[in-house]
């Protein structure tokens, strides 16, 4: 279960949120939804230099409010804020169906914790054609440095250009994926590298989430 589960939809409702929060009828749901994929694959490849580590999506009446969250706030937003203006007008003609669009960054406090950030970091690297095992044993050190408690990585593919494809992962500490309560970060990519698509997993565990109980109502 724990291998095929996707840890954040697993959590959802308990340790975790949405990051799309809106409600469309049955007619509208389809067209919000691919507005909202289409956002974010233009966000996560103009802002991958700025190392984008979540995307929100909120949805007003006739309004849509993306708030970004960036390692590199400096190039998001541009000299002057010009970037995030042109930014704003492209999402405007991808989201139809709203009349204004704000978009927002905020930096990200803590990239290392991050999975988005740090499955970034391992593709760039590979792309660059740095040993594999370096870049997970340097990435595993920094993740630990920053207060993970557990730390998983896993590479898949022709790895160092190897004519055979394999897979080959690292852990430290704890990753317990059946645990409802753990506050685990996981993201997925892929490196294109000369000798074809290398698959990048990251599992980070950064400590348990204690639900507070709700007062009992008329209870003194």
């Amino acid at each position: 279960m724990g291998q095929k589960t996707h840890p954040k939809g697993f959590r959802l409702g308990l340790v975790e949120s949405w990051d799309s929060t809106w409600y469309a009828d049955k007619n509208k749901y389809g067209h919000y939804l691919i507005e909202d994929i289409r956002v974010r694959k233009f966000l996560d490849k103009e802002l991958f230099t700025a190392q984008c580590s979540k995307i929100e999506i909120k949805r007003y009446v006739g309004k849509v409010i993306v708030n970004c969250y960036v390692v590199r706030l400096g190039i998001a937003v541009g000299k002057g804020g010009a970037r995030r203006e042109e930014l704003r007008k492209q999402i405007t003609r991808l989201v139809p169906s709203a009349k204004d669009v704000h978009l927002d960054f905020y930096e990200e406090t803590q990239p290392d914790l991050n999975a988005e950030v740090v499955m970034g970091n391992i593709i760039t690297q590979i792309e660059k054609r740095i040993n594999f095992r370096r870049v997970l044993r340097q990435t595993m050190k920094r993740c630990l440095q920053a207060g993970a408690k557990g730390v998983k990585l896993m590479v898949a593919g022709r790895l160092n250009g190897a004519e055979m494809s394999r897979t080959e992962w690292y852990r430290r500490g704890r990753i317990p994926l059946h645990t409802m309560r753990a506050k685990i970060s996981y993201s997925c990519g892929v490196a294109r590298t000369i000798y074809g698509a290398i698959g990048v997993k990251v599992w980070i565990y950064t400590g348990d989430v204690i639900p507070r109980k709700k007062a009992k109502e008329g209870v003194s």
